[in-house]
């Protein structure tokens, strides 16, 4: 099996033809991000970090992605509406964790008050990584035996560059012919990612029942990834002319936000259908009291959240870890061959809580800790500790409970190819890569009834090998697209 690229031998002049005609193509059809800078230059917008070229994912191995998504989205949503569960998974988290005892806080406030929206919406991405059984160099020919696939998380909020992705295809097989590569056309697969959580934000809409209402995008102030939103914004229009989105942050719908007796929510004289959440899913989005305020009047009111509190909680690294267990799985599930499907994905995942179960993982990780990851309760990048660094972090907490606001996982070791990646202050060179295939799918119900369940595309996200971290916008990887072969 070789890479994509593996027989391209262009000269430098061609490459930068290439590179020219890539990054004016992102402009001209939006895989772009705001640049970030200061001011009148916050508003401009750049090209967003991307591959040059498609990397390879066995067909196969996309498939099993593809096909599992279905099963992991009904899972989590019954899982969400554990309450049960969901206490005695988190309850040594929460001790640990002052923004999980926030988010804790704020489900138990909606259990006491009574849930006034029986229905959630997911927009969900589950993240996998294509873990080497052998040792392969890069670019070194691999079959798919040789690869298994292990999930990395479940992101249950603000799943981000769907939007994007959905548009990197088309450059890609631009790029591919412009080299001379020969593919078949479904070598480079259609994605829809856009397309189908934009339908899954109108099937909410629908569902809501009043077509004077309003569906809220929940942002941040500075938001970098806008364009990747509105992506979604743009595909629902498609099918939904009618929809008005407003687009506010926590603060402003704390200050703005009312909240009738009925439960029903309004921003001036706007009743909101849905909220969805881009923001909100780390406790730097929460820097005062304001933030929590607005998080919790949009939780108790009739809108329709994306996600509900109980799915940002599901979402949690504590919840995989659990679900990892001997026997979890078939409390949510009656099929062995799914319960397999879903757990042969698992990778090893370890409890750090106090006692004999938590100092034992403690002890592995110290013995090699390059084998495994440490993860705290949070999306969006940036947060996870590698190697000496679990070592320090054991130093200092092997016998606190602020150990048990993590997990430990087994470090997977992905296949290694190479590609170009293009993004600000990595060198234009051919490089080894590793890659990640994130998989996204809709799910709309309720504990009664489920309404929409479908898996609805992919994005592949690829960062120079030896990198620990992948979050894109968080600066350590760029989009890309599969390659597929057989």
């Amino acid at each position: 099996m070789a890479t994509s690229i593996y027989d391209v031998d262009l000269p430098d002049w061609r490459l930068k033809e290439i590179l020219d005609v890539a990054n004016e193509w992102t402009i001209c059809n939006g895989v772009s991000i705001k640049s970030g800078g200061e001011g009148v230059e916050a508003r401009k917008a750049v090209s967003a970090p991307y591959s040059l070229f498609p990397s390879v994912v066995p067909a196969s191995i996309l498939q099993q992605a593809k096909s599992s998504m279905v099963h992991f989205n009904r899972l989590m949503h019954k899982v969400a509406l554990d309450h049960d569960f969901l206490e005695e998974s988190l309850k040594n988290v929460i001790k640990a964790d002052d923004f999980m005892e926030n988010l804790w806080n704020i489900y138990l406030k909606v259990r006491d008050a009574g849930v006034k929206q029986p229905y959630h919406l997911g927009l969900f991405r589950n993240d996998f990584m294509m873990n080497c059984l052998n040792n392969v160099g890069p670019g070194e020919l691999v079959s798919a035996d040789q690869l298994e696939l292990k999930q990395i998380e479940f992101n249950a909020i603000s799943s981000s560059f769907g939007g994007l992705s959905e548009q990197l295809g088309h450059l890609h097989r631009l790029t591919l012919r412009m080299c001379g590569k020969q593919f078949d056309s479904d070598q480079i697969p259609e994605n829809r990612s856009a397309t189908g959580l934009a339908q899954g934000l109108a099937a909410a809409w629908d569902l809501y029942g009043n077509p004077k209402a309003v569906l809220l995008y929940l942002i941040s102030s500075d938001e970098r990834n806008v364009i990747d939103q509105r992506w979604l914004e743009f595909k629902m229009y498609n099918t939904h002319p009618q929809i008005r989105v407003l687009r506010r942050t926590l603060a402003e719908l704390s200050d703005n936000g009312i909240l009738q007796g009925d439960g029903r929510l309004f921003l001036g004289n706007d009743e909101v259908a849905v909220v969805y959440m881009r923001d909100g899913y780390t406790a730097e989005n929460y820097p005062t009291l304001k933030e929590w305020d607005g998080r919790l009047k949009m939780e108790l009111s009739t809108a329709i959240k994306c996600p509900s509190i109980q799915y940002q909680l599901v979402g949690s690294k504590k919840i995989q870890q659990e679900l990892a267990r001997p026997g979890a799985l078939e409390k949510f599930i009656s099929d062995p061959a799914i319960v397999q499907s879903i757990r042969s994905t698992f990778a090893d995942l370890y409890s750090l809580d106090l006692g004999e179960e938590g100092d034992i993982a403690v002890g592995k990780a110290l013995a090699a800790p390059d084998k495994f990851v440490l993860k705290p309760q949070r999306e969006g990048g940036g947060h996870n500790l590698y190697s000496e660094a679990i070592t320090n972090f054991f130093t200092t907490y092997s016998n606190s409970k602020e150990r048990e606001g993590y997990i430990l996982m087994q470090r997977i070791f992905p296949w290694q190819q190479k590609n170009y990646l293009v993004k600000a202050g990595v060198p234009f060179v051919l490089s080894n890569v590793v890659s990640e295939v994130g998989i996204y799918g809709v799910y709309l119900g309720s504990e009664a009834e489920e309404k929409q369940n479908y898996e609805c595309g992919h994005m592949l996200r690829t960062k120079i090998s030896g990198t620990d971290e992948g979050g894109i916008v968080a600066g350590f990887a760029v989009l890309d697209t599969p390659f597929l072969v057989s």
